[in-house]
């Protein structure tokens, strides 16, 4: 018996170090995924066409009479419990209405960040002057609420989703400590001083 107590406990071992690994990194490949499947779609596409790829026909659908949203939801949970990293939350969502795709948006937010967002629309709001446009909002008593990056469908940024964010963020240890760690946009555009100004 004193044979197989050594094999089972490396057995043993083995597969816990397994587990840990896919728990520490399938936040981050999921995350990578999502992103590939919003890359290049554009507002004012069919639904139709959005279900012509894979990842939407079993992506989460909910519906409010004509309005529909195709969401995921990744975070890091593994490391946040066991207190080796901030929580980190990540997600998209493609919004459609009447059959017609409306909004293209990923969302992130880092435990002790302004939570940020990059969506594509069908329109700019009017105070903004540049395509892309970066507004921040700020609560009444002057906390920042969020930093939105939006752009339109004219836009070169609809077709770059994989680059605009690190997933591997969510499976780092200690997290990604800045908005250009976890947004490798915000070396063009600088939200680290926009989340800054008040």
């Amino acid at each position: 018996m004193k044979k197989y107590i050594v094999p089972i406990i490396v057995l043993i071992l083995v597969a816990a170090g397994i587990f840990i690994r896919y728990q520490i990194v399938a936040p981050a490949r999921a995350a990578a995924r999502d992103l590939e499947a919003i890359n290049g779609i554009a507002v004012g596409m069919t639904e139709a066409e959005l279900l012509d790829r894979s990842a939407f026909q079993t992506m989460d659908r909910h519906c409010i009479e004509a309005d529909c949203a195709y969401r995921t939801v990744r975070m890091n949970d593994f490391l946040w419990r066991l207190h080796l990293a901030p929580s980190i939350f990540f997600g998209t969502s493609v919004s459609v209405r009447n059959g017609m795709v409306m909004e293209v948006a990923v969302f992130i937010s880092r435990q002790g960040l302004t939570p940020i967002s990059l969506s594509q629309k069908t329109a700019l709001p009017a105070d903004c002057t540049a395509n892309p446009c970066v507004k921040q909002l700020i609560q009444p008593n002057k906390k920042p609420l969020s930093i939105k990056f939006m752009f339109t469908n004219e836009s070169d940024f609809r077709n770059r989703m994989p680059e605009a964010f690190q997933t591997a963020c969510l499976s780092r240890l200690h997290g990604c400590r800045t908005y250009e760690e976890i947004a490798p946009l915000a070396r063009k555009l600088n939200l680290d001083a926009v989340a800054a100004s008040r």
